[in-house]
């Protein structure tokens, strides 16, 4: 395997939905952005079957859509306790716990316990800004009724990225292809009102990143996707795991699927961060619930070591 990194540089707002229109998250999960490559494989000859068998075969693998503020790359701050030198200092704990990602360049420092957590903190306010919204909604013959939606909106040089692995260069080729046409009509809610755009850019992996990928030797690690170990799998990876549970549900967007809108399957995933002592492969689900087709949800892993 070799990795890249696939930099989103956000041409508009965008709406990332947590269960209300009015929401403005500011990263994008990894089943979300699989749902997204979804919709585009449907326009090819091999359909969604070629990006499902790719992915689930492991010659794909991608984190979710983490932060980054111009080279700095973040990464979700791992549930594991360090000793905290905060020198009794109720700020900085203050601090520690408003942290929900990390410079990938000073997990070291954080590990260590020796971060400067205030500091971060107010630097990752540059991120970008959150904006509410007003639109009103016009039917026919009645008067216009007003809706909000939140949208978040990245600075300048900062974005969303990818940290993504692939077998071979066609599988690269083919990822790119299928996220730059995302990029195209747009990720997350509203794309309709134009939000949700962003151009592709890949860069090398930096090496940060690199020695702590791909390897066996760590004692544990973290996912940089939200994922879900199969039935058999569950005892082993949770056996002192450090790890948070997030709700994923949602509606089936396919015309083809039902003639009324119908919710998927709901699950429960592993938060990114979520540590664990045993990796493990976890898949790719189907959450279609009585429609005319399958409909997949991503729940693969993506591995970082995060201690030796």
């Amino acid at each position: 395997m070799f990795y890249k990194i696939l930099k989103l540089h956000f041409l508009t707002g965008v709406h990332i939905g947590n269960g209300m229109l009015t929401d403005g998250e500011s990263v994008i999960h990894a089943d979300t952005i699989f749902s997204a490559l979804c919709l585009e494989a449907m326009h090819l000859p091999d359909g969604i079957k070629k990006l499902v068998g790719k992915c689930k075969n492991g010659s794909i693998r991608f984190s979710d859509g983490l932060p980054y503020i111009e080279d700095r790359y973040y990464i979700p701050k791992p549930y594991m306790t360090f000793d905290v030198k905060d020198d009794g200092n109720s700020i900085k704990k203050k601090a520690f716990k408003k942290l929900k990602y990390i410079p990938m360049n000073k997990l070291d420092v954080y590990e260590e316990g020796k971060l400067d957590a205030v500091a971060e903190v107010d630097f990752f306010k540059n991120l970008g800004k959150y904006e509410m919204r007003s639109n009103a909604m016009i039917r026919r013959g009645e008067d216009a009724e007003p809706y909000h939606v939140g949208v978040y909106h990245f600075g300048e040089k900062n974005g969303l990225y990818l940290c993504a692995a692939f077998e071979t260069k066609e599988d690269e080729n083919y990822f790119s292809m299928l996220l730059n046409a995302v990029g195209l009509v747009g990720i997350g809610g509203k794309r309709s009102s134009g939000f949700g755009k962003f151009q592709v850019e890949m860069l090398e992996c930096p090496a940060e990143f690199l020695n702590r990928l791909g390897d066996s030797n760590y004692k544990r690690y973290i996912s940089l996707s939200i994922s879900l170990p199969k039935e058999q799998e569950v005892e082993t990876a949770c056996q002192n795991a450090s790890y948070l549970l997030v709700k994923r549900s949602g509606f089936v967007y396919s015309d083809t699927y039902s003639p009324n809108f119908q919710k998927k399957k709901t699950l429960y995933y592993f938060a990114a961060g979520s540590c664990f002592e045993n990796m493990y492969e976890g898949d790719i689900y189907d959450v279609s619930c009585q429609g005319k087709h399958s409909v997949y949800r991503y729940g693969l892993p993506f591995f970082l070591g995060v201690s030796s």
